[in-house]
């Protein structure tokens, strides 16, 4: 195969060679960084929450009840709630919070290792009840759970709990207490007023912004009675599988203790879905365009092909009467379509990383890895390979004779 006579053939139609050229490099730059987000937000969603999430339930109320002025009334409720669904058939362990993880709602405070000038950071925490190890599934790393008496503390006149124990997960323990040693010190606010005592060190898990780099796998635990007048939640852990045959029982399992209040149930699933909704939505939105410019890029492939093959049926008709074989005639097309992917490929790098670059300054999108820019070549290759085979078959069609016909 001689490649002087294809580069004349091409350079007799610039604008047209131009044209595929850029719009394949184009296409890979697009693309492959499209494809670089999608995957970034595939893994974000898809990772691992450390929590049994599969097999986690919540159970939100929200009562309108007179009595539900009552803190009494509440905190008397809320244990009479707990009992009844950890005793409900199917139902592992059950607590009360006043936070869901994976939520994108939440509170967090500022602590850091008692007497450090460092700085406080921001922490992401739950006001909880008992059973939180077993409940979310954790492994207690270090230290003992929430005992009774961790529950039972005095406020100040501003309301606040001066002191209180805490648990927390290894990522937060480490960040406080670098050496390792966190169980049984202390940790404080910025003005030094409030303190508590690790006594725990669990696994980490997600809290209510996951996405929040700050503050992901750091949760604080206080123990405490979440329920309010407002909204009572808890967060049900069920045998595995028991999901479908548990769900539709626990609302009215919650409404038989008291019917005046609103009963949502709903899988920590869910929650993972509606954070993560904007990413899930751009992932459908760049797979589209990925295959949309794919589409259109061998579309413009088979345009090409198919019009240089109208063009050139004398051409073809001559070589074929000069004993040229079918496959002869195919392997030019073929390797005309190589030369202009290739071109279009090298081009096509060079504004892939471009794009990256500017999509990592101004929207925090992940950096390409080279493999994946090899794959996108690889792709683009294959997809103009096979664009152009079709087109190329069909000038095997084309008989010796048409070399004569105007002779």
């Amino acid at each position: 195969m001689h490649f002087g006579p294809i580069l004349r053939a091409l350079m007799h139609n610039k604008t047209r060679f131009w044209l595929i050229t850029l719009e394949v490099g184009l296409t890979l730059a697009i693309v492959v960084n499209c494809i670089n987000v999608t995957l970034d937000f595939r893994a974000q969603y898809t990772h691992e929450s450390g929590m049994d999430e599969a097999n986690l339930m919540v159970v939100t109320t929200e009562p309108f009840g007179a009595e539900f002025k009552e803190e009494e009334f509440v905190e008397n409720l809320e244990r009479e709630d707990l009992a009844s669904l950890r005793s409900f058939p199917g139902v592992r362990d059950a607590l009360a919070t006043t936070s869901v993880p994976i939520s994108g709602g939440g509170s967090a405070t500022s602590r850091k290792a008692l007497g450090s000038e460092l700085d406080s950071e921001s922490t992401p925490y739950y006001i909880v009840s008992d059973h939180v190890v077993d409940t979310f599934g954790l492994e207690l790393l270090a230290g003992r759970r929430f005992e009774p008496g961790d529950f039972e503390f005095d406020e100040d006149e501003n309301g606040d709990i001066l002191h209180r124990n805490v648990l927390v997960t290894e990522t937060l323990a480490n960040a406080y207490y670098p050496e390792g040693d966190a169980l049984g010190k202390m940790v404080q606010n910025d003005e030094g007023q409030l303190t508590n005592t690790i006594v725990g060190i669990v696994s980490d898990m997600d809290n209510s912004w996951p996405t929040w780099d700050n503050g992901k796998h750091r949760v604080l635990f206080f123990p405490g009675q979440p329920g309010s007048d407002r909204r009572m939640r808890y967060i049900v852990r069920v045998d595995e599988g028991a999901i479908d045959s548990v769900f539709s029982g626990l609302e009215q399992r919650v409404l038989g203790i008291n019917p005046e209040r609103i009963v949502r149930v709903e899988t920590l699933g869910e929650y993972r879905e509606d954070y993560y909704s904007a990413q899930l939505a751009m992932i459908k939105m760049l797979s589209a365009v990925s295959f949309l410019l794919l589409l259109i890029t061998s579309l413009g492939i088979v345009g090409l092909t198919a019009f240089s093959v109208t063009q050139r049926t004398r051409q073809i008709g001559t070589r074929r009467a000069l004993g040229a074989t079918k496959g002869d005639i195919v392997r030019y097309f073929l390797v005309e379509n190589w030369i202009i992917t290739g071109i279009g490929l090298i081009l096509g790098a060079a504004m892939t990383y471009g794009l990256n670059f500017v999509l990592v300054s101004i929207a925090d999108s992940p950096k390409l890895e080279w493999p994946l820019l090899v794959g996108g070549m690889l792709l683009l290759w294959v997809t103009g390979v096979v664009a152009a085979y079709v087109p190329a078959q069909r000038a095997t069609l084309v008989s010796p004779e048409i070399a004569t016909r105007s002779v």
